[in-house]
């Protein structure tokens, strides 16, 4: 009974994950936000279902009651970050938080699969990094002075990453991170993000190629910095995001073309200065001549796809653990294996959803450090992802970089959080901006006074049937409150627009809904638009007409 509900699983949960790929892609037809809404809400319930399934194998597969309580506490935390997203930041994308939970449910289920103590771990550290996202967007959306400091962000960069190359410990013969009680932490992964922010700041204002010739300057000793200390999957994600920053500032692709160039070259002079890049790019090219040294690893990731073909074997039916460092640097291939090479392409796409709604969101951003923020943050995800996969089905030379919210590793899962949380305090920010704008087009095009008076007799007076009526619009045909306006008889506006006789004037116009303080729009007490309308107040017209 086991094997056959073993068997039945692979394919529903590869049914699941094709059904919420899908509707990735099929979100940008959906015109309605009710609509949109309820495309988000089945991606939901197929996350969950897919969680469900996937634990059951693993329960039935362990037989231990932990497993159940470790699956309820993951369930309950992935509703908890769905609930308090949608609550605290309405304005937030709900793909990219639907994305960024479902790559974490498979992240947990593989890596409980492959090493329940560390699947507890990895738990802890990402409920506590989803604490510190949750913090991120109001910072971004409150501190604006970030934009100017990137000068502060370069140096910091560079310390670390010196630091690190002097003092770091070595793994495998790289120096990465430091372990503060028994907890270790890679700088490189934060860093990724001070870089973004340095490059985007020294090429906001690229006008001319001195500030380009600056920031490429910094960008490479960032390079070189992590070329020395061994760590070559970062170096080239820092490389990648800066050509791609770089074009977005300058649309000049000349400068992209001499950064390939250049790249290439170094790539070369390096493959001939360091012995280790000649190993990998050795085990690259032959993984079966070098099997028991070199090319083991890659050797039996090839090996682990090929087993899982299109279907997989099904959870506990593979061998996954046969490749070294399996969870954090080839966590794909176990993929592949065990829930099959459909399921890895669905999670490529899913993926690849996130890289386009970073595209997406950085393209709407008018400020334009903001946009290379997002544009770099972007390229730094898809880069790694691209790495991660590549290295591990053999098109490109390993690099030793985790799957972003995937793979094992808590300075990679908080990192990766952040940078999602980053992305989702721009494109609030954005449509802040746009709201203040569509409310000043709405009152620019929707005051609450009449046309002037082009009649030849005297302007009507309150009360009369062409003025306001004591109980209605012009002459009383439309309740004077009841249209839309919002001035009621005995209330100045509780019907919709928020005009409270006690507000009007007072702290802001509109408070209580829309929020146009006077120091914004110039309601203020004594005036009637000091800063944006300037018309003359109705009562100090002259021929006192209506405008």
């Amino acid at each position: 009974m086991t094997n056959l509900i073993i068997q039945v699983s692979k394919y529903l949960i590869i049914i699941l994950m094709a059904l919420y790929t899908f509707q990735c892609f099929t979100v940008f037809r959906k015109r309605s936000d009710e609509d949109r809404d309820f495309l988000f809400l089945r991606q939901n319930v197929l996350m969950f279902f897919l969680h469900f399934v996937a634990f059951t194998v693993l329960y039935l597969e362990i037989g231990e009651v932990t497993v159940l309580l470790f699956y309820a506490a993951q369930a309950v935390y992935l509703a908890a970050v769905l609930l308090l997203f949608t609550k605290i930041y309405p304005k937030a994308s709900r793909l990219l938080v639907n994305n960024m939970c479902m790559l974490i449910t498979v992240g947990f289920i593989m890596i409980t699969r492959l090493s329940y103590d560390q699947s507890i771990k990895q738990f802890q550290i990402i409920v506590v990094s989803t604490v510190v996202a949750l913090i991120i967007p109001v910072l971004i959306r409150k501190l604006r002075f970030i934009t100017k400091m990137y000068w502060f962000y370069t140096l910091v960069g560079i310390g670390l990453l010196a630091l690190v190359a002097i003092a770091a410990q070595s793994t495998n013969g790289a120096k990465l991170s430091f372990s503060f009680g028994g907890i270790s932490v890679q700088p490189s992964e934060f860093v990724k993000i001070i870089y973004v922010f340095a490059i985007a700041g020294l090429l906001k204002n690229a006008r001319d190629f001195r500030r380009v010739a600056i920031a490429t300057g910094l960008a490479a000793l960032h390079v070189l910095i992590l070329v020395v200390s061994r760590d070559l999957g970062s170096a080239v994600i820092f490389f990648v995001t800066y050509l791609v920053v770089l074009f977005v500032a300058t649309k000049n692709p000349f400068y992209v073309l001499a950064g390939l160039l250049a790249g290439s070259g170094a790539a070369v002079g390096a493959y001939f200065l360091f012995s280790h890049i000649r190993v990998r790019v050795q085990a690259w090219r032959d993984p079966f001549a070098d099997y028991q040294v070199g090319g083991y690893q890659i050797s039996q990731s090839l090996f682990s796809i090929a087993a899982g073909s299109w279907f997989g074997t099904g959870l506990y039916q593979g061998s996954p653990e046969a490749i070294p460092y399996v969870e954090q640097d080839f966590m794909f291939s176990a993929i592949a294996e065990e829930l099959g090479s459909i399921f890895g392409i669905c999670l490529i796409l899913v993926c690849m959803s996130c890289f386009i709604m970073f595209v997406n969101i950085a393209m709407q951003l008018t400020n334009r450090f903001y946009r290379l923020v997002a544009v770099g943050l972007g390229a730094t995800y898809a880069t790694q992802v691209f790495l991660t996969i590549g290295g591990g089905i053999k098109l490109i030379p390993m690099t030793g970089v985790t799957l972003p919210l995937v793979s094992y590793g808590g300075s990679s899962a908080l990192s990766t959080l952040i940078m999602f949380s980053i992305v989702q305090g721009l494109y609030m920010l954005q449509r802040d901006e746009e709201k203040k704008n569509e409310r000043k087009i709405f009152y620019q095009e929707n005051r609450p006074y009449q046309e002037p008076y082009r009649g030849g007799a005297a302007y009507p007076t309150y009360g009369s049937q062409g003025g306001y009526a004591p109980d209605g619009w012009s002459g009383g045909d439309r309740p004077y409150g009841r249209d839309g306006y919002g001035y009621g008889p005995d209330e100045y506006g509780r019907d919709g627009y928020g005009y409270e006789p006690d507000e009007y004037g007072s702290d802001g116009y509109g408070e209580d809904g829309y929020g146009y303080e006077p120091e914004e729009y110039g309601y203020g007490p004594d005036q009637y638009g000091s800063d944006e309308y300037q018309e003359t107040p109705y009562e100090e017209r002259p021929d006192r007409r209506y405008w």
